[in-house]
């Protein structure tokens, strides 16, 4: 690795310093400090600390630190009035004050000029969540600074589809200037999270960017502001919204990016966040699309547990939303793929989700909740596992945690794609309740939202029945005919099977009044 301050470049790999007259010869404990001073540029070293590293802890004057760092001074034809490199603060130590870049060692030395390398060879999407840093007063919340991004940089790990770089590697680019070319060359990030934080008086705001390390392009940013009287609390549901977020916004420019190639061009990874941008849209024909990407993704990927989670989630909407005409088959190919993907990785949130909903096939969801919540607390963030565990709360007619599930997945992921059907359960579970009137007014926000959600639209016709509401029942029940003709009362049963027959009797026999076939 180089860490370079002009003139100057410092290769740690091969223990040298180069000026613009090559090679500077230095005692190896002169290396030793200036190394140890660049890499931790960003704050004040005292006198213990480099004893510590530098002479392993031995006992040794001051005098023999005081020689040590003039030879370091001398080889940067720096001195202790110039101060241009290293600043002598006075009581406190010393501090490398120049500005540094990481740079990768292999790119450097190169002879022959070439394009720089791509972040993710290997098409992973990789992440380097850096130092939040500190603006204005922050008293009592300085540790705010490390704490946030190393617990947000641990919650990304568990959503298993994200490489994220360890934080002893991506903490070294500390700065109020990122370095996105080292942040791409050296860690191989394609991404990286930048934040800061700040207090005003008893609140806290933080401010996070997540940036594209290849253009240097604003991918999504948010700004929180709480109030600071349980900071843990505080933080937890910062670190929450955060990991909720870019698990929606990294997909969203990983796909974007994958409409630049040709499918037959696409490598594992683009075809399965590809595949990602068509499942949710909930119509046969974006999800034939989507199970043709995730089938690509495992066919070039064997191992990928995600994608074999993804292939399993499209059949099972082929017969929940009654797509195929086969539906036993449609069902085994859910299972197969589920199992195939839970036995690869165990531990991937999305692989527990869709082995929770494969209860649905079985006409027992209260069977799945034990999956769902494996899955939510592998990953709490996880929006669509607390949505698919309000789903299955629904169907076992449990109305009040249906609601706690679908609040907390709102909330963790505002903009999500599934926002349809969460406000479709919302409306179910006033339904379990017999509130038709509420129940109404949600199902008609989820149609609002998304009209090609087929249950959906067989929910909000019922419902709408059901409330009294014969103008709205007519209006929904006119857009179901003509985005499925082929829509059916049968259909109810089979993508919603409620443990209480009493709400599929009423919701059926809701549609049947309004001449809907059986």
């Amino acid at each position: 690795m180089i860490l370079a301050f002009p003139p100057f470049d410092l290769d740690t790999d091969r223990a040298e310093l180069r000026g613009p007259q090559g090679p500077i010869a230095m005692e190896p404990k002169a290396f030793a400090l200036l190394q140890l001073l660049v890499e931790n540029h960003d704050r004040v070293l005292d006198r213990d600390e480099m004893i510590a590293t530098v002479w392993g802890g031995r006992i040794v004057s001051d005098a023999a630190v005081s020689t040590v760092l003039k030879l370091v001074r001398k080889a940067l034809g720096d001195d202790g009035a110039g101060q241009a490199f290293i600043r002598t603060v006075r009581g406190r130590g010393h501090r490398f004050v120049a500005p540094v870049q990481i740079r990768s060692a292999a790119l450097v030395r190169d002879e022959a000029p070439r394009a720089e390398p791509l972040a993710n060879p290997g098409g992973r999407p990789t992440i380097a969540v850096l130092p939040f840093q500190q603006g204005g007063p922050a008293r009592g919340f300085a540790t705010l600074g490390d704490g946030l991004p190393a617990e947000i940089a641990s919650a990304l790990a568990r959503l298993r589809w994200l490489r994220v770089i360890a934080r002893e590697s991506s903490f070294r680019f500390r700065g109020a200037e990122v370095d996105l070319p080292g942040l791409r060359t050296v860690l191989g990030a394609g991404y990286c999270l930048t934040g800061r934080v700040e207090q005003a008086g008893r609140r806290l705001i933080v401010g996070v960017d997540l940036v594209d390390t290849q253009g240097g392009n604003l991918v999504w940013s948010d700004r929180y502001e709480r109030p600071i009287d349980d900071i843990h609390a505080v933080r937890a549901e910062i670190v929450a919204s955060v990991i909720a977020a870019l698990d929606l916004q990294i997909p969203l420019a990983e796909a974007a990016q994958a409409r630049l190639k040709p499918v037959d061009r696409l490598d594992a990874w683009g075809a399965y966040h590809l595949g990602l941008s068509h499942v949710y849209r909930f119509n046969r024909h974006d999800n034939a699309i989507a199970a043709a990407l995730f089938r690509r993704a495992t066919d070039l990927d064997p191992g990928f547990a995600s994608a074999f989670a993804m292939r399993s989630f499209t059949s099972q909407q082929n017969v929940g939303m009654a797509y195929t005409p086969d539906r036993q088959a449609a069902a085994r190919d859910a299972r197969a793929e589920a199992e195939r993907s839970i036995e690869l990785d165990p531990l991937d949130p999305a692989a527990n989700m869709v082995m929770g909903r494969l209860t649905l096939l079985d006409g027992k969801p209260e069977d799945g909740v034990v999956w769902l919540d494996r899955a939510v607390n592998l990953s709490s963030s996880f929006a669509k596992g607390h949505y698919s565990r309000a789903f299955l709360n629904v169907l076992s007619g449990h109305p009040g945690e249906t609601r706690d599930g679908i609040g907390t997945a709102i909330g963790l992921s505002p903009l999500d794609p599934m926002m349809a059907p969460m406000r479709m359960i919302r409306g179910l579970s006033y339904v379990v309740d017999g509130n038709y009137a509420v129940a109404a007014e949600h199902a008609i926000q989820s149609q609002r939202i998304a009209r090609t959600h087929y249950l959906g639209l067989l929910v909000c016709v019922a419902i709408c029945h059901l409330a009294g509401r014969p103008d709205d029942a007519r209006h929904w029940a006119a857009v179901l005919r003509d985005a499925r003709p082929d829509a059916a009362v049968g259909d109810v049963s089979a993508g919603l099977p409620f443990a209480n027959p009493e709400v599929r009797r009423k919701l059926e026999g809701a549609l049947r009044a309004m001449g809907l076939p059986d």
